[in-house]
């Protein structure tokens, strides 16, 4: 037993008082009697009175010392110890990061577990008693407020879902404070491994997880409850590409090794699905394995590294990061405007050819074409993408059904990527051709009064990028931004987009998508499909990027996944938690807490009370 306010013992000294008036001696009148013999009872009271005398036993003594005894220990909060680890107000708060899908409790995760102890605790409350249901990983989730239900509490536990996320419990202590703060008799518990739980609370005191009596206003105490027993893991925990001297990519890898024992493992890399090389590394106990890969394609894409490693965490067994292409996009050009020619040749990723009347079998070889006019009527009717500026009638691509003069123009996709770190804003065109285009191609660019300017789009063979207007009738090619424009289009044009998508990204992470389409179909890993509306500005957030592997996106690039996360990957389970004051240790599932017990030690006071009362007046009657 510990008291919250132990300093209320000192009135215990009350007690001197009490018993310093049974030591006075109590001034009598006298009187004369003939014989003492009927005052014996008198005659010992007059000699328990006397000062200073031993003191004889005295039941109403007894009591009023116990009645003391009772109030003072009441008003200094005993703490005693319970059965149930929630009692009064209790906030759990269950974490599920990556290091909790470890394998290790009878064949079981540590996030089953955790879920398990919370449904114990909230089978042990009492009829006054509430609880709160927290999910902390990457993000923090209030599945279910304070409550005495403990079928929503229940069914709050239930939906706390796995995921393969980094995270720490900043957030969600934070929540729980506030949830705390104004709530009497509240407690917030974690139930969770300890790994993870380090970061970003090691070395900054604003991060720290609160320790007991630091939380609230309340005094609320946290309680730290850890699941799991060993660690026996491999895990990818760093991935990066970069080019080396001679423009060729090169790729490198870590590989730790958290178990105790020297690891010997296979490892696989691909690049869009082809197999590119396949390796075995041994690595020491606690030690990383280093990779690197300098045999990469020289078109690039997205690299998927894979341990064939059989241990008690997958999620940090595939890791993804994008390759960008190490050599120069090829570019048919058939233009006489100078202007193009020279945001052609700026740019040193572009390796920019003219073409006449070629051949088409030499046209095939390019990435993509650059047409102006009808100087190469073979590159308009093949099958390379295209970038085509003021267009003859083409059908059916587009041909013209009017005359715009003077318009004004205004973005209408925003997100795409031909239009990235652009605004038009100060373009003028003094005329242009009002074009009716194919339906896959839709304006990115357009007049106040809805007559496309500027158009994209992929009509399953080719994309197509088609400036409506001729170049000499309008101030673009001298504007800052037109180089950017041309790249921007070459980019897209030739699939080397990742800024419409970023190819690969951490778990937890959101992923912006721009898309000209009303919208798209995302596939995760486990082939659940998502369907996604575009803005208005044809941008589209992707948020549940919760699981490792690869997603799948229709029309557009698939990216991946990955973890890549040392703390997570070090799944040791802890013995404590940083705590403002110290560490916090773990309780090890047991299911004992401290519970405020004054008020029945008060309740036992007065009933002493009351008995000391009904001692006296049957003594004096």
């Amino acid at each position: 037993m510990r008291f919250i306010s132990a300093s209320a013992l000192w009135w215990l000294l009350l007690s001197l008082p009490i018993i310093l008036f049974y030591l006075l001696k109590l001034k009598r009148t006298r009187r004369v009697v003939p014989s003492v013999l009927l005052w014996a009872r008198a005659v010992e009271e007059l000699e328990a009175n006397s000062p200073f005398r031993k003191l004889r036993r005295s039941l109403l003594l007894l009591l009023q010392l116990l009645f003391l005894a009772a109030i003072v220990v009441a008003v200094a909060r005993p703490l005693v110890i319970s059965r149930s680890l929630a009692a009064g107000n209790t906030i759990i708060i269950i974490y599920s990061t990556a290091s909790m899908n470890t394998l290790d409790e009878a064949g079981g995760s540590r996030l089953e577990r955790a879920r398990q102890i919370a449904h114990e605790m909230v089978a042990g409350l009492r009829a006054s008693d509430r609880a709160a249901i927290i999910e902390s990983s990457s993000r923090v989730t209030l599945r279910s407020a304070l409550s005495p239900d403990r079928a929503a509490l229940d069914n709050a536990i239930d939906q706390v879902s796995s995921t393969d996320t980094a995270g720490t419990l900043k957030d969600a202590v934070r929540l729980a404070e506030q949830m705390a703060a104004s709530e009497h008799d509240a407690s917030i518990v974690i139930i969770s491994d300890g790994a993870g739980v380090m970061t970003g609370l090691e070395n900054s005191s604003a991060q720290e997880v609160p320790r007991q009596n630091e939380i609230g206003r309340n005094n609320s105490a946290l309680r730290f409850v850890r699941v799991g027993n060993r660690s026996e893991n491999l895990g990818i925990t760093s991935m990066i590409s970069r080019a080396r001297y001679d423009g060729r990519q090169e790729l490198f890898a870590s590989v730790s090794n958290f178990s105790n024992a020297d690891k010997t493992v296979d490892v696989d890399l691909t690049v869009d699905g082809r197999l590119i090389d396949v390796r075995s590394i041994a690595i020491p106990p606690n030690q990383v394995g280093r990779l690197v890969f300098d045999s990469l394609p020289l078109e690039g894409g997205l690299s998927e590294l894979k341990l064939n490693a059989d241990d008690e965490l997958s999620s940090d067994n595939i890791a993804f990061c994008f390759v960008a292409p190490s050599r120069r996009l090829r570019v048919g050009v058939a233009t006489e405007d100078s202007f193009l020619l020279r945001a052609l040749a700026v740019d040193s990723q572009i390796d920019a050819r003219r073409i006449e009347k070629a051949d088409p079998s030499l046209i095939e070889k390019f990435d993509c074409l650059v047409v102006s006019g009808t100087s190469s009527m073979e590159a308009l009717q093949g099958n390379r993408p295209l970038l085509v500026i003021n267009p003859p009638d083409l059908s059916p691509l587009c041909h013209s059904i009017g005359k715009l003069e003077r318009p004004e123009p205004a973005i209408v996709a925003r997100a795409h990527p031909v239009n990235a770190y652009l605004s038009y804003a100060d373009m003028h065109v003094e005329s242009s051709p009002r074009l009716q285009t194919a339906p896959w191609l839709r304006p990115i660019v357009s007049t106040s009064y809805g007559d496309g300017l500027l158009w994209a789009g992929d009509d399953g063979r080719r994309r197509v990028v088609v400036v409506g207007f001729d170049l000499s009738a309008s101030d673009m090619p001298l504007k800052v931004e037109f180089p950017i424009f041309v790249a921007n289009a070459i980019s897209w044009l030739s699939g080397g987009d990742k800024s419409q998508i970023p190819r690969d990204v951490r778990a937890g992470q959101p992923v912006t998508i721009s898309t000209t389409e009303k919208g798209v179909r995302v596939a995760a890993p486990d082939g659940e499909l998502t369907d996604l509306s575009a803005s208005s500005e044809g941008a589209i957030v992707f948020a549940d990027t919760l699981r490792v592997g690869r997603y799948e996106v229709s029309g557009a690039q698939s990216f991946g996944v990955s973890l890549l996360s040392a703390t997570e990957s070090n799944n040791t389970p802890r013995d404590s938690i940083p705590g403002r004051g110290g560490e916090i240790a773990a309780q090890r599932e047991t299911f004992r807490s401290e519970r405020e017990a004054w008020r029945w030690i008060a309740m036992a006071g007065l009933m002493i009370l009351g008995f000391e009362w009904w001692a006296y007046q049957r003594r004096i009657g």
